[in-house]
């Protein structure tokens, strides 16, 4: 049913979106999406899992932004805009996915000791155990306990950039100084360690060792196709719209047409 559509795919939709949109702050009651993904039936005709999004469209302030899955010859899987540029950026716009965005970056006053000061992260609230994802591709420099940041977890990126996770509850397996994580990668999980009032993530993002706030950096994108590649990105892009103009709405009760 709808219902679990929902589940399943809400956080694979997150993934697909989190370069181009903070959900933290730009999701509003209204907007809309629109989602293309495969579904895998068994010989009953009953679904057996969902697969892969290939479509995802969101209609919310400014112009929609719709993007397209895309495999290139070379088993590289990304999503990409209708005319072929990447969604995909160095780092996400935010590490963690159902969280509230609780504290900005820049001067605040400290809400334990009392006085203002800088904030040189962003705070996002959420459950106990919520996990924490790698911003983006790099090597744990640190995952250790570290002073009033409590559980913390350090790493660095391409391009000069590192980022920063504390509070943590604890690690992910086999996070530790000298790992290799992926983007998207759950690197640990919320917790109150160190000087903290509740369970949040306390994220930072520094470039070139200069504290820098997260939410408004122009970031490189992800790797950009090539002219050879553009003709069959396009056709790819066009069956993906084919099948969407042909698919059944899910709000109808009608079950989802199978890519």
């Amino acid at each position: 049913d709808l219902d679990y559509y929902r589940r399943v795919l809400g956080f694979e939709l997150a993934g697909v979106l989190a370069y181009a949109i903070d959900f933290q702050r730009s999701i509003r009651e209204g907007d809309e999406f629109d989602i293309l993904f495969e579904r895998h039936i068994d010989d009953e005709g009953n679904t057996a899992r969902t697969g892969d999004i290939l479509y995802a469209r969101y209609d919310g302030r400014g112009e929609p932004k719709e993007f397209f899955r895309y495999e290139t010859e070379d088993g590289i899987v990304g999503y990409y805009s209708g005319d072929g540029a990447s969604a995909q950026r160095l780092l996400m716009l935010t590490p963690i996915n159902g969280a509230r965005l609780s504290s900005h970056f820049g001067r605040r006053r400290h809400p334990i000791l009392g006085y203002t000061r800088n904030h040189n992260g962003t705070d996002f609230a959420a459950p106990t155990g919520t996990p924490i994802l790698a911003a983006g591709n790099g090597v744990v420099l640190r995952a250790n306990r570290f002073g009033s940041f409590g559980n913390y977890i350090r790493v660095r990126h391409a391009n000069g950039f590192e980022t920063a996770y504390a509070h943590l509850n604890g690690f992910a397996r086999g996070i530790r100084s000298g790992s290799r994580v992926t983007q998207g990668q759950v690197i640990g999980y919320v917790g109150t360690t160190g000087r903290s009032t509740g369970p949040h993530l306390h994220y930072e993002v520094h470039q070139n060792g200069r504290p820098v706030n997260p939410m408004t950096l122009d970031l490189p994108t992800g790797r950009q196709l090539n002219a050879d590649e553009i003709p069959l990105f396009e056709a790819e892009r066009d069956r993906i719209l084919a099948i969407r103009d042909g698919a059944v709405d899910a709000r109808s009760g009608e079950a989802p047409i199978m890519a």
